[in-house]
């Protein structure tokens, strides 16, 4: 089963990515995309008409079709996800409007505050869902700058609530 996993953020310190990267290590084996590899354009009706799709779009879609299982950390903007996700997500669903059909999806989310992105995770889940995805698991983790140091999750608790529900994922991935 191929996996991939990327965070919805094109930021270069992307506290989403340094997430989904430390989930990718509990995990196992799986791909880290990064939104930044990909020259994508916010969706626009009349690039696509002249266009058509650019080789990133089509790069990009290519891997979330050839996995069958996503590790997705929504980064939050404004409580939802960032404008550079929804747009990956508009051109994805430009080619094919369940593109996500068949995935089984962990979805996580974090941010500086307390309530841990859960604003992104909700609408991301939302999001992946209309487009075929199957969520499996979810988790958030609040106050990342207190809670995550060195590459993973310093508090105990939501360390093991994490790989708890890593574990579970992988439980029901393979049934």
């Amino acid at each position: 089963m191929n996996t991939i996993a990327f965070a919805g953020s094109n930021s270069s310190t992307s506290i989403n990515k340094q997430l989904v990267t430390y989930a990718v290590q509990l995990y196992g084996n799986a791909q880290i995309l990064d939104f930044n590899d990909y020259n994508i354009p916010t969706y626009d009706i009349d690039i696509e008409k002249k266009e058509g799709f650019s080789i990133d779009v089509n790069k990009f879609y290519s891997a979330i079709q050839d996995s069958s299982i996503l590790l997705i950390s929504f980064s939050e903007h404004n409580a939802s996800i960032t404008a550079v996700f929804k747009s990956y997500m508009d051109w994805c669903s430009r080619i094919n409007p369940k593109f996500m059909t068949d995935k089984k999806i962990f979805a996580m989310s974090t941010s500086p505050g307390g309530y841990g992105g859960r604003n992104a995770l909700e609408a991301g889940i939302k999001l992946v869902e209309k487009f075929g995805g199957t969520v499996l698991e979810e988790f958030a983790l609040p106050k990342f700058n207190e809670n995550f140091k060195e590459g993973k999750i310093t508090d105990e608790t939501l360390d093991q609530e994490l790989k708890t529900k890593m574990n579970s994922f992988q439980e029901k991935v393979l049934k």
